[in-house]
Protein backbone atom coordinates (compact mmCIF):
# COMPACT_ATOMS: atom_id res chain seq x y z
CA UNK A 1 0.00 0.00 0.00
CA UNK A 2 2.93 2.43 0.79
CA UNK A 3 4.33 1.52 -2.15
CA UNK A 4 1.44 3.33 -4.53
CA UNK A 5 0.85 6.10 -2.18
CA UNK A 6 4.54 6.86 -3.13
CA UNK A 7 4.25 6.06 -6.47
CA UNK A 8 1.18 8.47 -6.50
CA UNK A 9 3.37 10.99 -4.99
CA UNK A 10 5.98 10.46 -7.38
CA UNK A 11 3.22 10.48 -11.00
CA UNK A 12 1.40 13.96 -9.40
CA UNK A 13 4.62 15.79 -8.68
CA UNK A 14 6.35 14.76 -11.89
CA UNK A 15 2.65 15.67 -13.86
CA UNK A 16 2.93 19.43 -12.62
CA UNK A 17 4.32 21.84 -15.62
CA UNK A 18 7.47 23.61 -13.85
CA UNK A 19 7.30 26.62 -12.34
CA UNK A 20 8.87 29.35 -15.19
CA UNK A 21 11.60 31.89 -14.63
CA UNK A 22 9.70 35.15 -14.12
CA UNK A 23 10.56 38.21 -16.68
CA UNK A 24 12.42 39.91 -14.26
CA UNK A 25 14.35 36.12 -14.01
CA UNK A 26 14.94 35.76 -17.02
CA UNK A 27 16.69 39.28 -17.98
CA UNK A 28 18.62 38.71 -14.26
CA UNK A 29 20.06 35.69 -16.01
CA UNK A 30 21.05 36.98 -19.25
CA UNK A 31 22.87 39.66 -17.82
CA UNK A 32 25.10 37.54 -15.32
CA UNK A 33 25.51 35.58 -18.05
CA UNK A 34 26.70 38.18 -20.14
CA UNK A 35 28.92 40.04 -17.59
CA UNK A 36 29.98 36.43 -16.88
CA UNK A 37 31.34 35.66 -20.38
CA UNK A 38 32.88 38.87 -20.80
CA UNK A 39 34.98 38.38 -17.46
CA UNK A 40 35.80 34.89 -18.95
CA UNK A 41 37.06 36.36 -21.90
CA UNK A 42 39.00 39.16 -20.46
CA UNK A 43 40.86 36.45 -17.75
CA UNK A 44 42.17 34.23 -20.81
CA UNK A 45 44.94 35.23 -22.61
CA UNK A 46 44.85 36.98 -26.06
CA UNK A 47 46.01 35.27 -28.64
CA UNK A 48 46.80 35.71 -32.51
CA UNK A 49 44.05 34.70 -33.29
CA UNK A 50 40.50 36.65 -34.22
CA UNK A 51 37.77 35.39 -31.33
CA UNK A 52 34.01 36.07 -32.18
CA UNK A 53 32.13 37.76 -30.12
CA UNK A 54 30.59 36.04 -26.73
CA UNK A 55 27.25 36.42 -28.66
CA UNK A 56 28.39 34.89 -32.01
CA UNK A 57 27.11 31.69 -33.06
CA UNK A 58 30.13 29.25 -32.76
CA UNK A 59 30.06 26.03 -35.12
CA UNK A 60 30.38 22.74 -32.90
CA UNK A 61 33.75 21.24 -33.40
CA UNK A 62 33.60 17.79 -35.34
CA UNK A 63 32.61 14.49 -33.86
CA UNK A 64 34.85 12.10 -33.27
CA UNK A 65 34.15 9.33 -35.36
CA UNK A 66 33.34 6.09 -33.69
CA UNK A 67 35.31 2.92 -34.20
CA UNK A 68 33.41 -0.16 -35.33
CA UNK A 69 36.71 -2.47 -36.33
CA UNK A 70 37.78 -4.75 -33.97
CA UNK A 71 39.33 -4.91 -30.52
CA UNK A 72 42.73 -4.75 -30.46
CA UNK A 73 43.23 -7.91 -28.79
CA UNK A 74 41.83 -10.10 -31.93
CA UNK A 75 43.72 -8.44 -34.21
CA UNK A 76 47.13 -10.65 -34.72
CA UNK A 77 50.63 -9.21 -34.65
CA UNK A 78 51.95 -9.99 -37.88
CA UNK A 79 52.90 -7.95 -40.70
CA UNK A 80 50.28 -9.74 -43.16
CA UNK A 81 47.64 -10.62 -40.76
CA UNK A 82 49.19 -13.70 -40.03
CA UNK A 83 50.42 -14.66 -36.20
CA UNK A 84 54.09 -15.32 -36.77
CA UNK A 85 55.99 -16.99 -33.04
CA UNK A 86 59.01 -16.27 -32.43
CA UNK A 87 61.79 -19.63 -32.47
CA UNK A 88 64.09 -20.02 -29.26
CA UNK A 89 67.92 -19.91 -29.92
CA UNK A 90 70.21 -23.00 -29.76
CA UNK A 91 71.17 -21.44 -26.51
CA UNK A 92 67.82 -21.12 -25.47
CA UNK A 93 66.83 -24.33 -26.33
CA UNK A 94 69.64 -26.21 -24.82
CA UNK A 95 69.23 -24.42 -21.50
CA UNK A 96 65.52 -25.42 -21.34
CA UNK A 97 66.48 -29.04 -21.55
CA UNK A 98 69.23 -28.61 -19.45
CA UNK A 99 66.81 -26.78 -16.78
CA UNK A 100 64.02 -29.44 -17.71
CA UNK A 101 66.21 -32.69 -17.28
CA UNK A 102 67.96 -31.42 -13.83
CA UNK A 103 64.47 -31.01 -12.72
CA UNK A 104 63.25 -33.91 -13.83
CA UNK A 105 65.67 -35.90 -11.85
CA UNK A 106 65.30 -33.98 -8.79
CA UNK A 107 61.80 -34.87 -8.68
CA UNK A 108 62.76 -38.69 -9.16
CA UNK A 109 64.88 -38.72 -6.65
CA UNK A 110 62.58 -37.03 -4.03
CA UNK A 111 58.97 -38.27 -5.33
CA UNK A 112 59.37 -41.83 -3.07
CA UNK A 113 61.03 -40.43 0.16
CA UNK A 114 59.26 -39.42 3.14
CA UNK A 115 58.65 -36.28 4.14
CA UNK A 116 61.16 -35.14 7.09
CA UNK A 117 59.48 -32.94 9.41
CA UNK A 118 61.60 -30.78 11.35
CA UNK A 119 60.15 -30.86 15.18
CA UNK A 120 61.69 -28.29 17.65
CA UNK A 121 60.19 -27.22 20.85
CA UNK A 122 62.45 -24.40 22.09
CA UNK A 123 63.24 -24.71 25.85
CA UNK A 124 63.53 -21.58 28.03
CA UNK A 125 65.35 -21.40 31.35
CA UNK A 126 67.80 -18.85 32.98
CA UNK A 127 71.00 -21.22 31.76
CA UNK A 128 72.72 -20.03 29.46
CA UNK A 129 72.55 -21.38 26.07
CA UNK A 130 75.74 -22.49 24.33
CA UNK A 131 75.20 -22.49 21.16
CA UNK A 132 75.60 -25.91 18.35
CA UNK A 133 77.65 -26.32 15.67
CA UNK A 134 75.14 -25.44 12.28
CA UNK A 135 74.06 -28.56 10.57
CA UNK A 136 72.67 -28.56 7.15
CA UNK A 137 70.72 -31.13 6.57
CA UNK A 138 70.06 -32.76 3.33
CA UNK A 139 66.17 -32.14 1.97
CA UNK A 140 64.38 -35.14 1.40
CA UNK A 141 60.71 -33.99 1.44
CA UNK A 142 58.53 -33.68 -1.21
CA UNK A 143 58.29 -30.73 -3.99
CA UNK A 144 57.20 -27.63 -1.89
CA UNK A 145 53.84 -27.02 -4.07
CA UNK A 146 52.56 -30.05 -2.91
CA UNK A 147 52.90 -29.71 0.88
CA UNK A 148 50.09 -28.26 2.62
CA UNK A 149 50.37 -24.63 4.00
CA UNK A 150 48.96 -24.11 7.18
CA UNK A 151 46.42 -26.60 7.28
CA UNK A 152 45.38 -27.97 10.52
CA UNK A 153 47.71 -30.72 11.62
CA UNK A 154 50.18 -29.76 9.50
CA UNK A 155 53.68 -29.26 10.56
CA UNK A 156 55.41 -26.30 10.35
CA UNK A 157 56.97 -24.90 7.66
CA UNK A 158 60.08 -23.21 8.87
CA UNK A 159 61.77 -24.22 12.12
CA UNK A 160 64.04 -21.96 13.78
CA UNK A 161 67.97 -22.00 13.12
CA UNK A 162 70.78 -22.58 15.70
CA UNK A 163 71.44 -18.97 15.43
CA UNK A 164 67.63 -17.79 16.38
CA UNK A 165 67.42 -20.21 19.03
CA UNK A 166 70.30 -19.01 20.40
CA UNK A 167 69.54 -15.18 19.81
CA UNK A 168 65.61 -16.26 21.57
CA UNK A 169 67.51 -17.62 24.50
CA UNK A 170 69.79 -14.96 25.08
CA UNK A 171 67.02 -12.80 24.65
CA UNK A 172 65.13 -14.70 27.25
CA UNK A 173 67.68 -14.63 30.02
CA UNK A 174 68.52 -10.87 29.79
CA UNK A 175 64.68 -10.36 30.18
CA UNK A 176 64.49 -12.60 33.12
CA UNK A 177 67.68 -10.67 34.87
CA UNK A 178 66.39 -7.08 33.59
CA UNK A 179 62.84 -8.21 35.33
CA UNK A 180 63.98 -9.63 38.51
CA UNK A 181 66.34 -6.55 39.24
CA UNK A 182 63.47 -3.95 38.53
CA UNK A 183 61.20 -6.26 40.63
CA UNK A 184 60.59 -4.25 43.71
CA UNK A 185 61.43 -5.90 47.22
CA UNK A 186 59.46 -8.49 48.51
CA UNK A 187 58.12 -7.35 52.13
CA UNK A 188 57.83 -10.65 54.36
CA UNK A 189 54.73 -9.22 57.04
CA UNK A 190 55.03 -12.27 59.32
Amino acid sequence: MRVLVLLAVLGVCSAVPFIQDTPEVQAEKARFFQSFRAAQVAATPQQAIHRPPPSAHRPSPAAQPQWYGPVAATVPAGVDGTITPVGDTHEVAAARTAFLNAYNAQVRATAGAAPAVPSFAPAYSPAPAVPAAPVQPKWTGPVAATVPAGLPGSAPQVADTPEVAAAKQEFFNTFQRQAAAAAPPSRNYF
